[in-house]
């Protein structure tokens, strides 16, 4: 104990000697600790900490698919949902939910949140407990029963934390529903990511209608959770899954079982966490990898320091040893001494770790599915100190093993006069070097292949004019405008206002926008024999009132648009999308052509054809996408809400002028009809086209940024090489001076050094970033992993930088006086 101690206190005497090492070694660590700490919080957070559920392994994610008719995973029916907890006896529990959008009121101004349809089953399965009140009854899983649960965050908005809230009634889209309980802080259900764009703010029973319990083959959205049993595995619930699709199809009625034309249905079990965190799985694993680099680079560079400091330490080891001391008392001094480097470099690391955790959170878009908010505990602390540890044994074992190896003669025949370190320890220098630009070059080139793939998204053609076009949702509620007429006319009567007024130039009403990833619906296709086609289609399909091709800059390439004539008593038209017309009619003229909706509905005959359109992000396969009249759609869509929602239109304003400056008389407008309206999504199509590539642009950020960091690391690394060999080879190079040399023989002397050590380094990283880019090809649009151009720019962009590095302590070599080197000492 009493070595141990001495060694510490040595250690620290040694490293406050040397404050400007010791500063820039513990800097270099924090950089590179911190940041492996801040990608490491987030990666546990979202990939690898456990559902705050109950026993969440054992949860599983079930839906449907049927992939002959585009449609490879999707939600459940309610009739099918049915069947299935029926047939089933692999899961002891199931729960089910459906995210909608409803406008509440009372307590404040009307807005419009996030509304959950929940069975009564799904809380009490995930072990969720509220803090006021109770969860939903089994009784009141049926239609007629309104009562709401409310989340944490609107109880705190709405009610001020009121506890008498309990019992309270709140209007959804302007229907009483009774306060039964509020949820803890910390509960969000469904998580971010599960089909969920926000958090929930209320959930209601999921209460099937009956019109919903009898409508087979249509809306798909219900999401099912279950609970595998005690001794069933997932293996054994997934082979349950072909005989569970067995026994929805055969429920199915004949005639619309018959239109499918022997498309299979098929049944999905996945575990619910590999669901959420399906989409970021990939761009985490690369930023942990990227971090990691950073790290490996933090420590060839203090590595290299060591080394550099090591030449002035071979006498004080030399002695040492002639003292007595044994190679493992050297190599003890030496680790200790990187043991403070590392647990300093931890301690500043952490405080980086925080705020750059911080600042990250705060950068994620709101789409990813990635939490906003990331509570730290003791696991963290522990996490930098076996990281510290580690650094540790990476950095200082090297310099360590070199420096345990120095005797006294050696170090005066190696040494010599200059003290000059030898090729061993040169050899070993060099190393660190070559590492540093090799794993820099690993992370630039991957840096570069996203700023290319976002590039190309970026400069991809939407379909569409974003530029001066205003956007607002303006959903209806039921309860105030049951009947189709008067849904017809609220929207006729707003057009007509919001297009008289100063600034607009042509207004639209949709049922959707484009860039949003909505869903689909099944057409058939009517042959040359009027018969139908094999097998349904995926379609997109969107409705549209006046102007909406000009107010969307979405160009007319045949045929006609739609018009005033085209009335729910007129016959049934469609305009579709050009890559539909080909995709269905290649070769052909589209134009006369008839498809339909489902089984029941009439056929559509094709007028117009029109451009491709993004419907969702860019970078995704355009799809087929199909327009039709709002003022065809068929009396029943307005009594039957599973049908599709008929009454949240999206107002879509082309403007002469900025597009947001008008908002508030549009809004004037819309209130003006119903005050208490609550309008929602007002943004303009720039932004959508922004938020559209958020998630690209924030993973791209978050690269580009590392890769800076090592590409800072790794020229400061051969920089601080080159700068210390100079130094101690300044009694060298007076000598050669003094024999005739010229500057620029000097300046070339070391300018090659470092040189030659940055090839070497960019030769081993170009091979490394060949064999792994590939890992990064599905984060990339337009360009391949092993892109030329890329490879081409960054090897000469790591160049130029090393070399601009290595100048530096050339051009102090070159301004050495002869006559004082010869006596530097």
């Amino acid at each position: 104990m009493g070595t141990v101690l001495q060694d510490l206190r040595y250690g620290l005497r040694m490293l406050a000697k040397n404050p400007g090492f010791t500063a820039v070694a513990v800097l270099t660590l924090a950089v590179g600790i911190g940041s492996t700490t801040a990608i490491f919080n987030i990666v546990n957070a979202a990939l690898l900490r456990p559902l705050p559920f109950k026993n969440p392994s054992r949860l599983m994610m079930l839906g449907e698919g049927i992939p002959q008719m585009g449609f490879p995973k999707m939600g459940f029916s309610a009739p099918d949902l049915s069947v299935l907890e029926g047939a089933q006896r692999s899961f002891e529990r199931m729960g089910a939910f459906e995210n909608d959008e409803r406008s509440i009121s009372g307590h404040g101004e009307p807005e419009r949140v996030t509304v959950t349809r929940v069975s009564a089953s799904l809380f009490p399965m995930l072990g969720a407990t509220p803090i006021l009140g109770r969860t939903f009854a089994a009784d009141e899983d049926a239609p007629g029963q309104n009562v709401a649960l409310l989340s944490y965050g609107l109880w705190n908005r709405r009610y001020g934390a009121d506890r008498a809230v309990i019992g309270s009634t709140l209007q959804l889209n302007r229907q009483p529903y009774i306060v039964v309980g509020v949820m803890p802080k910390d509960f969000e259900f469904p998580p971010r990511g599960a089909q969920a764009r926000r958090a929930a703010e209320v959930w209601v029973p999921m209460a099937f209608t009956p019109a919903e319990l009898q409508g087979w083959g249509m809306n798909y959205s219900v999401t099912v959770v279950g609970r595998l049993r005690p001794q069933v595995t997932l293996e054994q619930a997934r082979a349950e899954a072909e005989s569970l699709s067995h026994a929805i199809r055969a429920a199915y009625p004949p005639e619309l079982l018959k239109a499918f034309h022997g498309a299979q249905l098929e049944v999905h079990v996945d575990p619910f966490q590999e669901e959420l965190v399906g989409s970021v799985r990939t761009p985490l694993l690369v930023l942990m990898a990227a971090v990691g680099v950073v790290l490996l680079i933090s420590c060839a560079n203090v590595a290299t320091l060591l080394l550099s400091r090591a030449t002035t330490r071979r006498r004080e080891v030399a002695i040492r040893t002639a003292l007595g001391a044994t190679r493992s008392r050297i190599l003890g001094q030496m680790l200790v001494e990187s043991l403070f480097l590392a647990f300093a470099g931890g301690a500043m690391g952490l405080l980086f770790a925080a705020w750059s955790t911080s600042l990250m959170l705060s950068l994620v878009p709101g789409n990813v599915a990635l939490p906003h908010h990331i509570a730290t505990g003791g696991w963290l602390m522990a996490f930098v100190v076996v990281v510290s540890c580690l650094t540790a044994v990476l950095f200082g074992l090297a310099p360590a093993l070199q420096m345990s190896r120095v005797s006294a003669e050696s170090s005066l025949q190696e040494g010599g006069r200059s003290g000059t370190p030898g090729r061993a320890q040169h050899r070993l220098q060099g190393f660190f070097v070559t590492a540093e630009f090799a794993l820099g070059l690993l992370l630039l080139v991957g840096a570069g292949l996203l700023i290319r793939s976002f590039g190309n998204l970026v400069a991809t053609n939407p379909g569409f004019r974003p530029d001066h076009v205003l956007t607002l949702n303006l959903p209806l509620p039921s309860q105030a405008y049951p009947k189709a007429a008067e849904v017809r006319q609220f929207y006729e009567q707003l057009l007509e206002r919001v297009g008289n007024l100063p600034g607009v130039r042509v207004a639209a009403l949709s049922s959707d926008l484009p860039l949003r990833s909505i869903g689909a619906v099944a057409i058939t296709i009517e042959s040359q024999n009027n018969a139908e086609s094999e097998t349904p289609q995926a379609v997109c399909q969107t409705w549209l009132v006046g102007d909406y091709l000009r107010t969307m800059g979405i160009p007319l390439l045949e045929g006609r648009p739609f018009g005033p004539e085209d009335r729910v008593d007129s016959p049934p038209v469609a305009l579709i999308s050009q890559s539909m017309a080909r995709q269905f009619w290649p070769g052909q003229d589209a134009i006369g052509k008839r498809i339909r909706w489902g089984v029941y509905a009439p056929w559509q005959t094709i007028v117009g054809i029109v451009g491709d359109v993004n419907d969702a992000p860019p970078g995704r396969p355009v799809r087929a996408h199909v327009y039709r009249p709002y003022w065809q759609i068929p009396e029943s869509f307005f009594r039957n809400d599973s049908l599709g929602d008929v009454r949240a239109l999206y107002l879509a304003l082309g403007t002469q002028l900025g597009p947001a400056s008008l908002t508030s008389a549009v809004v004037s407008q819309v209130h003006s009809l119903d005050s208490d309206l609550a309008v929602t999504d007002i943004r303009t199509m720039i932004q959508a086209t922004s938020s559209s590539v958020a998630e690209p642009k924030f993973n791209t950020f978050l690269l580009s940024a590392f890769a800076g960091v090592a590409l800072f690391l790794a020229a400061i690394g051969i920089y601080g090489v080159l700068a210390y060999a100079v130094v101690q080879q300044t009694h060298e190079i007076g000598i050669r001076m003094a024999l005739g040399a010229e500057r620029i023989d000097v300046l070339k002397l070391v300018v090659e050094h470092g040189f030659k050590l940055t090839l070497i380094g960019v030769g081993i990283g170009l091979i490394g970033a060949l064999a792994l880019t590939r890992f990064l090809s599905s984060l990339l649009y337009g360009v391949k992993p092993t892109d030329p151009l890329t490879f081409i720019a960054v090897s000469l962009i790591l160049t130029a930088v090393a070399l601009l590095a290595s100048y530096i302590p050339a051009r102090r070599a070159i301004r050495v006086d002869p006559m004082v080197a010869l006596r530097h000492e």
